[in-house]
């Protein structure tokens, strides 16, 4: 918390203010060393407490050359709180009206200090965010008002503002909306939406809205009754992906689990068109063998998601075990490749984090009822290690600042 931030560093001017008096005193002695600035490559959130009483942890470090980390050079965030980075900076949308998107700079001792944020007064919470470059990016807002902010992150200014209503009204017995995973091409913003009345999937079909930037208005909403419940990954911006020829990939939940009958797996939406591909459909739970969720792909092509081992403790409620494995897949070929060698079963709602390292490493983060880590899984000798644990809570974000 920001008071929390001002008083450390009080105490530490303290420190250094009585070190000082001391060191006139002994005029013979040569004075305090100067303490090294850290280099910060790194932004990792942990989150810590039980629901709803937790605390988001946000902390800055140089490499991953550590065997763990704890919260001592973290700031604190009351409750729950995603966070995104984006250049060398950290964006952190903490839940809780009214929205706040809040942007962080880390100093040179490593700790994150705010330089400044958008508020959006009438909304609850900032949904997902979308960076296209260093004065352009998006952010969905819902909860109340429910619009597309279009912001400057440079200077923090809300830019422009794109209204949603043509995505609400697209299935009017929606008594709540979800805006989801979004992907720029061809200047148009393609958006994930998932709709549920009373917490329950309308339908079994999945939904994109695609939005023409050239007039900032939605275009239209695109349906497909293959698979549905288009609901992302357990961490920001895991839901869709973009190949290297422009093709972007969607993966959906899937309904079985909540009485419907379309299974979780992916549809296609080709470069240069705005519809799904009626002749591409990746039947995931086919393929691994139960219900998928999330997707991420690396720069060489490798693809990966995550399937739940018992489908009837989903949300990881009744066995109080983690439920969730990673998995390989051919997006092309539409084909599982097996689980990720060396992982062990995690905690899909401590967050799933896939993030690729180098054209040769993916980092997995992993939370089990013994452990919170990060894995480094190399991708030719098909084989994991451990790199580092947790010991301040649960990753949540593990993010390179560029």
């Amino acid at each position: 918390m920001k008071n929390q931030f001002f008083n450390l560093w009080h105490q530490r001017a303290a420190f250094f203010f009585l070190s000082a008096l001391a060191c006139v005193a002994c005029s013979d002695d040569d004075g305090p060393a100067a303490t090294p600035e850290a280099e910060v490559n790194y932004a990792v959130s942990t989150v810590s407490g039980a629901w709803p009483d937790v605390t988001t942890y946000i902390q800055g470090i140089e490499n991953l050359d550590l065997t763990s980390v704890d919260n001592s050079n973290a700031i604190e965030l009351t409750g729950s709180a995603s966070t995104v980075a984006y250049g060398k900076n950290l964006f952190a949308t903490p839940f809780g009206a009214p929205a706040n998107l809040v942007k962080y700079t880390f100093n040179s001792e490593g700790l994150p200090e705010e330089e400044e944020r958008v508020v959006v007064p009438g909304a609850n919470t900032f949904s997902t965010l979308h960076f296209v470059s260093e004065t352009v990016a998006y952010g969905t807002v819902s909860g109340g008002i429910s619009k597309l902010i279009i912001f400057n992150p440079a200077t923090m200014r809300i830019e422009d503002e794109i209204s949603l209503s043509a995505v609400t009204s697209r299935v009017p017995e929606a008594t709540r909306t979800y805006y989801l995973d979004m992907l720029e091409r061809d200047n148009k913003l393609f958006m994930g939406v998932h709709y549920e009345n009373n917490f329950v999937p309308v339908n079994d079909s999945a939904y994109v809205a695609v939005i023409d930037l050239s007039t900032n208005q939605v275009e239209k909403v695109i349906a497909d009754g293959r698979t549905g419940m288009v609901f992302g990954g357990q961490s920001p911006n895991s839901g869709m992906v973009k190949t290297s020829n422009g093709d972007i990939y969607v993966q959906a939940l899937g309904t079985t689990n909540a009485g419907g009958s379309s299974p979780s797996g992916v549809l296609r939406i080709n470069n240069g068109e705005t519809t799904f591909d009626q002749d591409y459909f990746f039947n995931l739970e086919e393929a691994t063998g139960n219900i998928c969720i999330g997707i991420y792909r690396t720069s060489s092509g490798q693809s990966f998601t995550a399937r739940v081992e018992d489908a009837s403790d989903f949300w990881e409620y009744a066995t109080g075990q983690p439920q969730f494995r990673y998995y390989k897949i051919d997006l092309e070929g539409k084909a599982s490749e097996g689980a990720v060698s060396g992982l062990p079963v995690t905690y899909g709602s401590r967050s799933m984090i896939m993030h690729e390292e180098s054209g040769q490493s993916v980092l997995f983060s992993i939370a089990t009822n013994d452990e919170n880590a990060i894995y480094r899984y190399d991708l030719s000798s098909d084989s994991a290690t451990k790199l580092f644990t947790s010991t301040g809570g649960y990753i949540t974000g593990l993010q390179k600042l560029n």
